[in-house]
């Protein structure tokens, strides 16, 4: 038993101490432009609290891309998905989001991360995916998915 619990410490408590690090690193290790695109994605959150819809919210969304929100069962077009976020926009006063992974290739960066939308009528949580194409000096929205999770 003495010699069983011993391995498991040995095991185990290395364990926690990496993943407590890498949670902390996590941040601290992205690129200047991984961080340049997450703070794109949180000035996005920011408007949309704020209700600033066309010029925040959606500001740099590619007119051709693909979008497609929890509440809709097939990708919308811009146009679609602009009535859709018009139709909710102020009914959520506060946004946690939590990034899992920013990757980056060329001019195209693929986000993930998960979120916690507090609304008046209750509270959201969903998984986003979201890709971005950098095109004179701008990372402009191509396409997302938001998977709802409660």
């Amino acid at each position: 038993m003495k010699r069983t619990f011993k391995t498991v410490l040995v095991i185990l408590v290395p364990v926690i101490v990496m993943a407590f690090f890498e949670m902390d690193a996590f941040g601290q290790e992205w690129t200047a432009v991984q961080k340049e695109v997450w703070e794109l994605e949180e000035a996005r959150w920011k408007a949309y609290l704020q209700v600033v819809i066309e010029g925040g919210y959606l500001k740099h969304y590619r007119e051709d891309g693909s979008f497609w929100p929890y509440w809709s069962d097939e990708p919308l077009s811009l146009i679609k998905y602009k009535e859709g976020v018009l139709q909710r926009a102020g009914g959520a006063f506060n946004v946690e989001l939590t990034p899992l992974s920013i990757k980056v290739f060329g001019d195209v960066a693929i986000l993930q991360y998960n979120y916690k939308l507090a609304t008046f009528g209750g509270t959201i949580y969903a998984k986003v995916t979201s890709a971005r194409v950098k095109k004179d000096g701008v990372w402009q929205v191509i396409g997302h998915m938001y998977s709802k999770m409660n």
